[in-house]
């Protein structure tokens, strides 16, 4: 689909409300445009109005004009500079179309192929991981106590 219809699908969405199809659409977008800023500007709008802090810094990372707030979340989410340069998914090959896009980029250097700008979620599974053993141990000891009474009943 063309990326005037695109653009108009997502002026319809947000025009009713509908974020998550506006982000999934800006998404496929900037992932067909990749170095085009105001569909990252867009992007980082919509984020900006669900109340994403991080994603909202994600996409607006390459504005001089971005929220330092928006920033500092992203940058709080991506410690290290080569798993920012992953999340923003600006390809290297690709020309900056302004200094301060230039500058931004140079303080980034290109991710490893190995690294993933999914790393945040890995930090949450491992939590949740936690807190699953966690809830396992306790409902163990309570079936370790409720075996232990039974036992001790029907001994006497």
């Amino acid at each position: 689909m063309a990326k005037s219809n695109l653009m108009d699908r997502v002026a319809n969405d947000l025009a009713r409300g509908h974020t998550h199809p506006a982000k999934q659409r800006l998404h496929s977008l900037i992932a067909a445009h990749p170095n085009d800023l105001d569909l990252r500007r867009q992007l980082a709008d919509v984020y900006r109005k669900t109340g994403d802090l991080v994603e909202a810094g994600r996409w607006s990372y390459l504005e001089e004009s971005a929220d330092p707030m928006e920033l500092l979340a992203f940058e709080r989410a991506y410690p290290s500079p080569a798993s920012r340069r992953a999340a923003l998914r600006w390809p290297a090959d690709a020309l900056a179309p302004t200094d301060w896009v230039r500058r931004k980029l140079a303080e980034l250097p290109p991710a490893p192929a190995t690294q993933t700008p999914s790393a945040p979620r890995m930090r949450m599974v491992f939590q949740l991981s936690w807190a699953r053993l966690s809830a396992a141990a306790v409902l163990g000891g309570l079936a370790i106590v409720g075996i232990y009474a039974i036992a001790e009943r029907i001994a006497g």
